[in-house]
């Protein structure tokens, strides 16, 4: 405990590039889902004009900012506890693309990616592991604590929204849902065409166990359309869900191999 403590002290940081770069992830997507009305959920001024679209715009892309530094925040520290250093590295083109979805769908598909930590051993943070190089299963359990993160932050809030019935709490749990499931769409990064540069979260999780990525990717997304569709706050029912189909899915397609 005190290692990992020594640890954060002296590594946990974001470098001022990162920032600015989370910084721009955090404008770039709350534009894009702020643009068009589409479902509602992203107006919480309910005014017309420059100054209450930007007045929401604010808002939303100061919630989003918060949300994102939460998510790679806890990203890193797990990161620095099994020994590698971790950048966040903007993925532009794929803020373009999820704006270009959010304008087309007239805002009733709120796409957005966040962009990925690109990971890094630390030898002297590694010693005494076997074969101590990266490992896939170290970086889906890296790429796991963001969206996991982001489910905690939705149940924490869930009990407020449901006394307060709070546009602005609606506001915060949607973002963080959707941040969840985007951040696990199994996609590699490019800038050019067949030039790719790393993935998305998803995609780290998919290479280190596929029947984990389907366990996690289900159950994160039926605990979202839970909570979209029916107001139903329910980890057990999306964790059930989501173990029977990585069963299904495990005896199909893993077993025997």
């Amino acid at each position: 405990m005190y290692e990992f403590a020594a640890r954060v002290e002296r590594r946990f940081r974001f470098s001022k590039k990162e920032l600015f770069n989370i910084l721009l992830t955090a404008i770039g997507s709350s534009f894009g889902i702020t643009v068009l009305k589409g479902w509602g959920f992203f107006d919480l001024t309910g005014g017309k004009g420059l100054f209450a679209y930007l007045t929401n715009f604010f808002i939303i892309s100061l919630i989003m900012l918060i949300s994102l530094f939460i998510h790679f925040s806890v990203q890193k520290l797990i990161a620095l506890r099994l020994g590698y250093s971790s950048e966040y590295k903007l993925w532009l083109n794929g803020l373009l693309l999820g704006f270009v979805v959010c304008f087309f769908s007239n805002g009733y598909l709120p796409l957005f990616f966040t962009g990925s930590l690109l990971h890094d051993v630390v030898p002297k943070l590694r010693v005494g592991v076997f074969r101590g190089g990266v490992k896939h299963k170290d970086l889906g359990l890296i790429a796991f604590g963001g969206p996991f993160i982001n489910l905690i932050l939705v149940g924490l809030l869930a009990p407020l929204f449901f006394v307060l019935e709070s546009p602005f709490l609606k506001a915060v749990i949607v973002i963080n849902l959707l941040m969840a499931v985007f951040s696990l769409l199994p996609i590699p990064t490019f800038e050019k065409l067949r030039q790719f540069t790393g993935g998305t979260t998803g995609l780290y999780l998919f290479i280190a166990s596929r029947w984990v990525f389907v366990l996690v990717f289900v159950t994160v997304l039926t605990f979202a359309a839970l909570i979209l569709l029916f107001q139903a706050f329910s980890y057990v029912i999306a964790l059930l869900i989501g173990i029977v189909v990585a069963i299904i899915y495990y005896s199909r397609f893993e077993m025997g191999k």
